[in-house]
């Protein structure tokens, strides 16, 4: 990339103990689905729930990769979190409003809010798209993410794909976030004949490119779907991934791919120890996802970048242990907070 080359962050945040947002939302989950909320795949508590981690997550931005640019939060509702300095020149509060058609608010999509990522105004070509339970590890510079021709440096792990089965009957066994992926994989392959079924995200901080983005969604063969998509108010397992991006920006040349191996840590020392070493120089470019911090300390130390993704079985001794760890990661109060 040109050393003047910008890249921004974009997060995606929503405020769950906004009593509106939860009366919101819990009228349209019984108007669409004709009964009351549950706890499902497409509602759980534990995909809106704060544990402090966009806080910490912030604080790992300023302490580690202080060159980015701008940073935009994706909102609705009039939300913004209260410790942030919302008068920082680094920072914009993007509401749901300004990136997504009428018709599609109001929504508690992830994946349908993600679509109008590339409406954000003046966010710039390059951009990392985190999770507010996404955090830098270690100081990275922007060769982390893209190589010296601008192409986005994209990390995947493996998938498990059949090929001897046919495609509707593998896709209907998976759980909704996978359906999707293939979904994604499906598009791609009947565009380029690019069979990518066995592959998925790492799930950690990705690299994009706006005007790639905006080409790809846009594409004859997408746009209906991505339409109509967006309308969703929730999850369905008929929408494609942001991951149709980085395919699509391997496709193009516009992204080289690179297998990402984490550190293994669990019961079985001896085995991992051995796997940790062979695969060394690999894990230390790869992410970590964990659920529970207590058990993967070890494989969390020489992560360039982790995810605490919370589940719904993570009781409250699990997240006062993740919340404990991040306090004692990211200590100091950042430029980005009042």
């Amino acid at each position: 990339m040109n050393k003047n080359d910008k890249i921004d962050i974009v997060y995606l945040w929503v405020d769950s103990t906004d009593k509106s947002w939860r009366a919101e939302k819990d009228k349209w989950f019984e108007k669409i689905n004709k009964q009351k909320p549950l706890h499902s795949d497409a509602v759980g508590e534990e995909k809106y729930r704060d544990n402090g981690e966009l806080l910490h997550s912030f604080r790992s931005v300023a302490e580690c990769v202080p060159w980015i640019n701008h940073i935009y939060l994706i909102t609705g509702f009039n939300q913004a979190p209260k410790w942030l300095n919302t008068k920082h020149p680094k920072i914009t509060i993007v509401p749901h409003e300004q990136i997504l058609p009428k018709s599609a608010l109001p929504t508690f999509n992830a994946v349908a809010i993600e679509m109008g990522i590339p409406n954000i105004p003046n966010l710039s070509d390059h951009f990392l798209l985190m999770n507010d339970d996404m955090f830098f590890n270690h100081k990275l510079s922007p060769s982390f993410f893209y190589d010296s021709r601008g192409r986005a440096k994209f990390r995947y792990s493996k998938n498990a794909y059949d090929p001897t089965i046919p495609f509707d009957n593998w896709r209907e066994k998976l759980d909704v976030y996978t359906q999707q992926l293939a979904l994604s994989a499906k598009y791609i392959d009947e565009m380029f004949g690019l069979k990518m079924y066995n592959m998925r995200p790492s799930h950690g901080i990705d690299p994009y490119i706006k005007s790639s983005w905006i080409e790809c969604k846009n594409r004859p063969e997408l746009k209906k779907q991505i339409n109509e998509q967006i309308k969703n108010k929730f999850r369905t397992n008929n929408e494609t991934q942001r991951w149709l991006m980085n395919m699509y920006d391997f496709a193009t040349g516009r992204a080289v791919f690179q297998h990402a191996r984490a550190a293994k840590y669990g019961r079985h020392k001896i085995l991992n120890t051995i796997y940790n070493l062979v695969h060394m120089k690999t894990i230390r470019q790869s992410n970590v996802v964990c659920t529970n911090v207590a058990v993967a300390k070890p494989a969390l130390k020489h992560a360039p970048m982790f995810c605490i993704n919370d589940a719904p079985e993570n009781d409250e001794k699990i997240l006062r242990g993740n919340r404990e760890f991040l306090e004692q990661r990211f200590p100091n109060k950042c430029e980005f907070e009042k």
